[in-house]
């Protein structure tokens, strides 16, 4: 699959500057490995209150590192940022100046983009995919349903997911989530192509405000990230 080849350096000491307008930074975290708690009193009453305790583990760690994360922008103490949520349930940053962001997880580690623009992150990794051809039927463009199925038996799968993360990062940068259609988002998904948003609602004028980028972090998981911008770096840190 053609993707980015991103390097993930180690957490920088200190307060960070924000990317520039077309640059992105991402962030790897291990949501396994053992860290402060840093949440805010809603956010310790809602960890409190799930009962499955693998998810509390990673709830815990997800919003403690996006707080520690934001603080290195921003300044001030990491459990008082105010996160808020707006109406299509994306987090924000609400105060003045502060950077947009978004995070991902799966099977315990996390990825979470920081942009001066709106932006969109997704993370798969390789699992076997139960009704493919149906899935691809619902939530696919047909161009993206008719480049999958010209493809061999053996390349489907990783080429499904590749798109699936893809379209959700797309999403995710809108704020629409699932719910605003995955087969509005016209994507590529062949192993020579790079990534690329190519049509919103067939409209390739309304895609070309938005980067599409692919690479692959934790080792084998694929990942997507989406930026409103017409151009766009990417910077790697690990927590």
């Amino acid at each position: 699959m053609a993707t980015l080849d991103l390097t993930f350096t180690p957490c920088p000491d200190g307060p960070l500057a924000l990317p520039a307008a077309t640059c992105a930074h991402v962030w790897q975290i291990d949501l396994e490995v053992a860290r402060d708690a840093m949440l805010s009193a809603s956010e310790n009453a809602h960890a409190k209150a799930m009962r499955h305790l693998e998810k509390q583990s990673h709830y815990i760690a997800t919003r403690s590192a996006l707080r520690l994360i934001l603080s290195k922008y921003v300044g001030g103490t990491p459990e008082h940022l105010p996160l808020a949520i707006a109406r299509q349930g994306k987090p924000f940053l609400d105060m003045a100046g502060a950077p947009q962001f978004n995070v991902t997880h799966a099977r315990g580690k996390a990825l979470i983009a920081v942009a001066q623009v709106a932006v969109g992150i997704d993370l798969e990794f390789a699992r076997p995919v139960r009704q493919l051809d149906r899935l691809v039927e619902n939530y696919f463009a047909r161009a993206e349903e008719k480049a999958l199925t010209a493809l061999p038996d053996d390349q489907r799968a990783q080429a499904f997911l590749a798109a699936w993360t893809r379209k959700e990062a797309c999403l995710k940068a809108t704020g629409e989530g699932i719910a605003g259609g995955l087969h509005r988002y016209h994507v590529t998904l062949r192993a020579d192509e790079h990534a690329q948003l190519i049509s919103i609602d067939g409209n390739e004028t309304a895609a070309s405000a938005w980067t599409l980028h692919a690479f692959r972090a934790f080792g084998g998981g694929q990942a997507a990230i989406c930026a409103e911008a017409p151009t766009l770096a990417l910077q790697g840190f690990a927590l």
